[in-house]
């Protein structure tokens, strides 16, 4: 779990990079203080199985609602 837990963190800093144009330790902030990364290390809801794209739409869904 941990491992894949690790590549999507990477995957989903560089879509916030690439997507919002966020440096690499902004990127990791928004990331970390997310509900959405709270979801993602929870073991029991097996989010990291899905992918960085699906993973992202809901970061992305969390960020416009914060706002």
């Amino acid at each position: 779990m941990e491992f894949l837990k690790l590549n999507l963190t990477e995957e989903l800093v560089a879509i916030l990079v690439e997507e919002k144009g966020l440096t690499i330790e902004d990127a990791f902030s928004v990331l970390y203080r997310s509900q959405t990364y709270a979801r993602l290390s929870d073991p029991h809801t097996q989010l990291y199985i899905q992918s960085a794209g699906y993973i992202y739409s809901m970061l992305e869904e969390e960020l416009l609602n914060k706002k």
